[in-house]
């Protein structure tokens, strides 16, 4: 009997019966190769110390991933140090890039080891790539686990703090108590004191709030409120403080400075005679306050007295022979400018040499505290004298003289610092010269402008959008021309209605070369308007350039800056 069997599923030749391909058996191989990878890398991580020849034979720059990347460091995270060494020879030897994650666990392994003060590059490249909710939640699932950790976090807060990143880092210190860490009063102390030193007043109160609801405030931390207090001009409340018993050395000198820099000398020894009873050292800071308020209103009496007291306690020396320049040093380092001065002329009186980095010291510190005047002086006593300071003195002084209200005197002495080589903030400069446009002293802001392009300096955008609007209003094209190219030397910049006045003015004045060449240059900033490709390719037609104009036509549409219907009917006309 014949069998014949028709059904398609038996009619296919024994060459098609090959088994097919199981995907999920293929994902199985590699995860087990992957799972084996890690094991074998760890392995040599924690048991050669020699491991770096033996990595370089397993080919990981083709087959590392983020991922695996991240299971060895959990391997090897009781290890802190070969767990950083191996983040670092990743990076520089297999041109391997970790990802976030890893960045988050490396920073939480290492905290607390002596691997720790090498983690301010690897912070330093979150803050820049990555923004402050994203690093918070990275972090935050680092942390997680079976014991909630949050030191990194606490870390984290603090050095958004330092950095001065204060939203970053409340927004941070949110995160972190939204998901039910607790971080310690030194991480609260951390920003409340960069909001206050950031002078960011009704957030720090806002802050100070949630930190006494969720944390035991310790002396630090009263400092910082006691601080908080007294810029806000809440002195009687820091006073409160102190007779609730809640005081410390900071706190006092608080109330010492505050007193001395009214002139009401009486209080402010009775709270240095209370700190002496409560067995509290006053500083030097402390006693050059008094010293410097004296020195302020000339009260002889009040000098003598906390001068005796200083010698006393062996925060001034009994003859001021030597030691001069560090004490006058080290007062305007604490801007006692005053009391600096006081022994700066008692000195120079007696006819003792003082150092050159002490003339230095008082012209920064004057300035700083804003004395003006007396900086000005202490300057021409440095050249009268030939006295050579440091550049970094100088910065401090130059700056003051930009927010001077420009008069011939400071704006003299200004422009000749600047031109024995010393440059202050570009900011504050261009500030200067802006207030200068806005006085109509357009000859000075013209040469300050000049000035500051030729040593290479870039100034901000709005002083040099308020020179080019005088000179095209004046129709002083050639001074246009002129300097837009010092402006492209530095790669400055105007603003986009700025650019088109220039346009409009070059070619009223024929000037068509000069208004390519600053159209081009607008391109590469990105810096155009519909009206700015308008105003070209109008001026191209009536010259008849009419292939240029079709050129910049193309790059008009490529940005997609076509102008409105009636507008771009006109334009398309001057083709005809």
């Amino acid at each position: 009997m014949n069998f014949r069997c028709y059904s398609p599923r038996f009619c296919k030749p024994f060459s098609c019966l090959t088994p097919t391909p199981n995907p999920s058996s293929n994902n199985w191989r590699t995860q087990i190769k992957q799972h084996l990878l890690v094991s074998q890398v760890s392995s040599i991580l924690l048991q050669r110390h020699n491991w770096a020849p033996l990595l370089q034979t397993l080919n990981l720059s083709s087959t590392l991933t983020p991922a695996l990347f991240l299971q060895i460091l959990r391997k090897t995270q009781h290890h802190p140090q070969i767990s950083l060494s191996f983040f670092h020879w990743v990076k520089t030897h297999l041109g391997f890039q970790p990802d976030l994650n890893s960045h988050c666990h490396i920073i939480r392994i290492s905290l607390g080891s002596d691997s720790s003060s090498s983690l301010d590059p690897i912070l330093d490249s979150l803050i820049h790539s990555h923004p402050a909710p994203v690093v918070a939640d990275s972090m935050i699932q680092a942390c997680k686990g079976k014991n909630f950790d949050s030191t990194a976090l606490s870390w984290l807060i603090k050095c958004y703090s330092k950095k001065g990143l204060l939203l970053e880092g409340l927004h941070l210190f949110r995160k972190t108590t939204s998901n039910g860490f607790t971080p310690p009063i030194s991480a609260y102390n951390e920003l409340l004191d960069a909001l206050q030193r950031g002078n960011e007043m009704k957030l720090a109160w806002c802050f100070l709030g949630a930190m006494i609801r969720g944390a035991d405030p310790d002396s630090f931390s009263w400092s910082l409120v006691a601080h908080i207090l007294c810029k806000s001009g809440k002195i009687e409340k820091v006073v409160r403080l102190i007779d609730n018993g809640i005081y410390n050395s900071e706190i006092y000198h608080l109330l010492v400075d505050f007193y001395s820099k009214i002139g009401d000398f009486e209080a402010a020894f009775h709270r240095l005679n209370e700190m002496e009873d409560r067995k509290l050292d006053a500083s030097f800071c402390t006693y050059s306050s008094l010293l410097d308020g004296a020195c302020k209103y000339d009260n002889r009496d009040v000098i003598e007295r906390i001068m005796r007291m200083m010698i006393g306690k062996q925060l001034l020396p009994r003859r001021l022979v030597s030691g001069n320049d560090s004490i006058i040093q080290k007062l305007c380092g604490l801007e006692r400018t005053h009391a600096a001065e006081m022994m700066f002329n008692k000195a120079c009186g007696n006819n003792i040499r003082l150092q050159d980095d002490t003339y230095g010291a008082l012209l920064r510190g004057m300035s700083q505290v804003g004395r003006i005047d007396e900086a000005i002086n202490m300057y021409r006593m440095m050249l009268k004298r030939g006295i050579k300071i440091k550049e970094s003195w100088y910065g401090a002084f130059l700056n003051i003289l930009c927010k001077e209200d420009g008069s011939d005197d400071g704006y003299g002495l200004l422009v000749n610092i600047m031109k024995q080589g010393h440059n202050p903030c570009p900011s504050q400069l261009s500030k200067y010269v802006t207030s200068l446009c806005r006085r109509n002293n357009w000859s000075k802001a013209e040469q300050l402008l000049d000035l500051m392009l030729e040593k290479g300096l870039l100034p901000d955008s709005v002083p040099c959008c308020l020179l080019m609007e005088y000179y095209c209003f004046n129709r002083e094209m050639d001074k246009v021309v002129a300097l837009h190219d010092k402006m492209e030397k530095v790669k400055g910049s105007l603003d986009v209605a700025s650019y088109n006045m220039i346009l409009q003015g070059l070619w009223r004045e024929r000037k068509a070369e000069e208004a390519i060449r600053v159209f081009d240059y607008m391109i590469g900033l990105n810096s155009v308007d519909s009206a700015s490709f308008t105003i070209m390719i109008c001026e191209l037609c009536r010259f008849k350039e009419l292939r240029k104009a079709m050129k910049i036509h193309d790059q008009m549409m490529e940005m997609r800056l076509k102008p409105d219907k009636p507008t771009y009917k006109r334009l398309i006309s001057g083709f005809k």
